[in-house]
């Protein structure tokens, strides 16, 4: 990407779009040659290493805090198994409350699993990380959980919501430790996100299933 700066424009900006960079360039006298296609996201669970198979023997939590950071309490450091009706009302939650991470909408619930099993867990960014600013004068207050969410199809992607400690706290946990860490690590080493899975998935998507309602605002996700 270094290397060819245009790139990332260049593969995703569409027939027309590509069209429109190559008159320009040509009005301007100058030789280019397009980039090539960018690498591919992975579909499925990437295989762990060893350095995280034996973190799973080892019983050591992946999730660190940053340099000179506070690591999350023990109540954080818990991977949940959740069905479709709870994972959908943190997305909610998180809308209503404008936490900023989050906003599953109806497109969400449509394409979920109805009878999935989806997996949470307080991992993060280090610019996310609780008591950072929140960009609005105060402290961040929640933590950023990743989602393993199993899709319609039954693929397995990713994705990002903001959840308040106590909600989080709240939730019934019953897996095995050891089986929370491989959960953990495969989460974090999932490529492919909802937007993705969404983008690949377009023609399966239609206003009536996904809850489109004339006139409302769309949401993000929705169609």
């Amino acid at each position: 990407m270094a290397k060819r700066p245009m790139s990332w424009t260049w593969n995703t900006t569409g027939t027309e779009g590509r069209a429109w960079i190559l008159r320009h360039i040509e009005q301007e006298g100058r030789a280019w040659t397009p980039p090539p296609p960018l690498p591919a996201y992975r579909k499925g669970l990437s295989p762990m290493t060893v350095r995280q198979r034996a973190g799973v023997l080892l019983g050591r939590w992946p999730v660190r805090a940053p340099a000179g950071r506070q690591p999350l309490p023990a109540e954080a450091q818990v991977l949940k198994a959740l069905d479709t009706d709870a994972v959908c009302a943190l997305y909610e939650e998180a809308g209503r409350l404008r936490l900023g991470l989050g906003k599953g909408g109806p497109w969400l619930r449509a394409h979920l699993d109805p009878d999935g099993v989806h997996y949470l867990v307080p991992d993060p960014a280090n610019y996310y990380w609780p008591g950072n600013q929140d960009g609005r004068g105060g402290k961040i207050r929640w933590w950023q959980c990743t989602a393993l969410l199993r899709m319609s199809d039954g693929e397995q992607v990713t994705g990002m919501v903001a959840v308040l400690p106590e909600t989080f706290t709240a939730l019934p946990s019953n897996l095995p430790r050891r089986q929370q860490l491989r959960l953990v690590h495969l989460a974090r080493a999932t490529e492919r996100d909802t937007y993705l899975w969404g983008r690949d998935n377009s023609a399966d998507s239609s206003p009536q299933r996904c809850g489109y309602t004339p006139g409302a605002q769309r949401s993000e996700g929705d169609h």
